[in-house]
């Protein structure tokens, strides 16, 4: 986690072996300043979120995007006990509520329905998908399926375009497709969002497998949307 509570501040650690508590489990928490990586807290046993995963500079970037107050947020299925710690929660606790996951690793099906479960019972959900080319080429295959000129629709005023993925497989894309939540791909600092069913219908087109629908949406117009403002 990149933050943690110290002294009635919400920040990252400053200086290696800086301890805190986590208010989520009761943890005790442990700075760690790597020499290359982002600095953050380690629990000193398992992390309380299951989920938790290794974060960089992309995540740390999306998270300063929001007010400190929105980031890394732990939520509790009061049914359940289940835990886990939303990436950002905006209007935590109204009916505008917005939970954004951000994604740079590869997640399974299951582990996305999971999480889709979860964050919807009581918030709308986003994911940020971050398209690279580490460990994989989804990079390249998506720079290559990118067709803003070909089938072109249009829907209250947003642009969009249908195009085929690129790859020989289409394992990455048909599962972003089957997400119930909204999906935002960034790819080299542009955000386009995926036409879940509902907006394909409405556009009128139908899809293929190994086909889907974006559109282009500027950083702001992201942020905006997440905080209910457009």
């Amino acid at each position: 986690m990149l933050y943690a509570w110290v002294a009635g501040v919400k920040r990252p650690p400053l200086a290696k072996g800086e301890k805190t508590v986590c208010r989520d489990c009761g943890s005790q928490l442990t700075a760690v300043i790597p020499v290359e990586n982002v600095r953050h807290w380690r629990h000193k046993g398992k992390d309380c979120d299951p989920w938790s995963e290794p974060e960089g500079p992309w995540h740390l970037g999306w998270k300063e995007a929001f007010d400190v107050s929105c980031r890394e947020i732990g939520l509790v299925d009061q049914v359940t006990g289940e835990r886990h710690r939303a990436d950002i929660l905006c209007g935590g606790g109204t009916a505008r509520a917005t939970v954004v996951e951000l994604q740079h690793s590869t997640i399974s099906e299951d582990e996305r329905n999971s999480r889709e479960q979860f964050y919807q019972q009581a918030h709308r959900m986003f994911w940020l998908v971050h398209i690279h080319n580490e460990a994989s080429f989804a990079g390249y295959n998506f720079r290559f399926s990118l067709d803003f000129q070909s089938r072109l629709f249009n829907l209250n005023g947003k642009k969009f375009a249908a195009m085929r993925w690129a790859g020989r497989s289409q394992q990455f894309i048909e599962k972003w497709k089957r997400a119930t939540a909204h999906v935002f791909f960034e790819y080299e600092g542009h955000i386009f969002y995926l036409a879940s069913p509902k907006v394909t219908s409405q556009l009128g087109v139908q899809l293929k497998r190994g086909e889907f629908a974006l559109s282009y949406l500027t950083r702001d117009e992201f942020i905006r949307s997440v905080l209910w403002l457009e």
